[in-house]
């Protein structure tokens, strides 16, 4: 394709029609795909541009893709056969064809639903084969497109919210795992009583508390999944049920196998705790997991945070953060945008103390990028408040998905935060460290002690249970 100033090629046209804004010759608000002299991006009138990007259904300036339509109008032409929102007539579906359409990004509603997961799932409501409610999709195998379309009728209001999605999902889960275990009743009448008096209880009671219920809700499935595996191996291996065990078997069991055996210890005290056995399997403490052998180390990692330029700026700030001031990834996903506020010493962020902590230089240029530019994954007209906005409608973006990206550039994600509460913690007293990190005192105490602090400080420490 040739234009006034010479022949462009794909990736600058798509970049060029994508550009919207105040022309800077006319001022118009229009598309700018045009470029002045002195760099500044103009409109197709004020650039000469004469190939064709007006929508002939609705006349919007867009890129072309087919048949001289804009994709927000090839958009509703793929959805309308599938949905049926006429036929016979639904208004909820037609609503969802304009929420469809309207995303910010339709190109992205498109590749999408191409897939073979989500065009099955379209198809079926379309059919009339699928009521748009939350029964019938839990009814669905989990997958991607079946969480996608959630958070979106979620976050258009066109499904009652849940939530916490992790919470509802966690109470799928256990209605699953607790039905499977049905045929075997020695193992689920065990169970049962700890996974939802024990867990689903205290999760559902303490929702509004916990910082970080994928945290929690991932901790319990672990429990309840381990202890369903210690339950099974009394009945298959000697025949026993729980109420009959003796410490001999616990003792046996928690001394050979993997280590992740010793998560079943919290189920088996929990039912000494209410008198259904009087065994024991001991209590599990609290390590911390070796830090950086060497400070230098965590500095490196600072360094390379700063210097990539291959990677989204999303994880990298979260992961300079994370080494800056050891917050755990998973509460700096869900930070909001007031979170990070301008002072007149530079930008300052809230990390749930009692006092916004201040950004160093180079590292608030970064997050002050961040948080002046759009995120490229949104979806849909949603704004959730979220300082990182995830690839789900109305979502934070995942923590697992940005620790994958820092360890594949080599950053010790453990680790490395213990290395920097190591390191504050002999710079601050852990009581006055807590006011600006929002960590407990006994959790930095632990990590001044173990890293040396002056042994003054000794009282501030946890006592351990005897």
């Amino acid at each position: 394709m040739t234009w006034p100033d010479g022949r462009i090629c794909t990736p600058c046209f798509v970049r060029a029609v994508e550009t919207y804004g105040a022309c800077a010759w006319c001022e118009d608000e229009r598309m700018l795909p045009g470029r002045d002299e002195h760099d500044r991006p103009i409109c197709r009138i004020c650039a000469r541009i004469t190939t064709d990007l007006d929508c002939r259904r609705c006349g919007a300036e867009a890129e072309l893709i087919r048949r001289k339509l804009c994709v927000r109008c090839v958009l509703r032409e793929d959805l309308e056969p599938l949905l049926a929102p006429n036929d016979p007539p639904d208004l909820r579906l037609k609503r969802l064809v304009n929420v469809l359409c309207a995303v910010d990004r339709p190109a992205s509603i498109r590749t999408w639903m191409r897939g073979a997961a989500a065009n099955a799932l379209l198809t079926a409501i379309g059919r009339r084969e699928l009521d748009l409610e939350h029964a019938a999709l839990d009814a669905l195998p989990q997958s991607t497109a079946v969480d996608h379309l959630r958070s979106l009728l979620v976050a258009r209001h066109m499904l009652p919210d849940r939530g916490n999605e992790d919470l509802a999902r966690f109470d799928r889960w256990l209605d699953h795992r607790l039905t499977e275990l049905a045929p075997r009743p020695r193992i689920a009448s065990a169970l049962e009583p700890f996974a939802r008096w024990h867990h689903a209880r205290r999760l559902h009671d303490d929702a509004d508390i916990i910082r970080n219920l994928n945290y929690a809700t991932r901790g319990a499935k672990q429990e309840i999944t381990e202890a369903g595996r210690f339950l099974a191996w009394l009945d298959d291996t000697h025949d026993v049920a729980f109420i009959d065990v003796d410490q001999r078997l616990i003792d046996e069991y928690l001394a050979d196998g993997p280590s992740t055996r010793k998560t079943a210890r919290n189920f088996i005290n929990w039912h000494r705790s209410i008198g259904t056995v009087r065994v024991h399997a001991g209590r599990r403490r609290d390590g911390l997991s070796t830090p950086m052998a060497k400070d230098i180390e965590r500095i490196e990692q600072l360094g390379r945070l700063m210097r990539v330029t291959d990677m989204p700026l999303a994880p990298r700030v979260i992961g300079l953060l994370m080494l800056l001031y050891g917050t755990p990834i998973g509460r700096l996903v869900q930070l909001q945008r007031d979170a990070v506020t301008e002072a007149p010493d530079g930008i300052r962020i809230d990390l749930g103390g009692s006092q916004p902590a201040l950004v160093p230089g180079p590292i608030s240029q970064l997050m002050y990028e961040m948080t002046t530019t759009t995120a490229a994954t949104r979806t849909a007209t949603v704004d959730a408040g979220w300082l990182i906005p995830g690839v789900r409608i109305g979502r934070h973006v995942h923590p697992d998905s940005v620790r994958e990206r820092l360890r594949a550039i080599g950053i010790t994600v453990l680790a490395g935060r213990n290395a920097t509460l190591a390191d504050l913690t002999q710079q601050l007293h852990p009581a006055v460290l807590a006011d600006v990190l929002g960590i407990g005192t006994p959790t930095l105490t632990n990590h001044a002690l173990r890293a040396g602090m002056a042994f003054a400080s000794y009282p501030n420490a946890p006592r351990a249970s005897r």
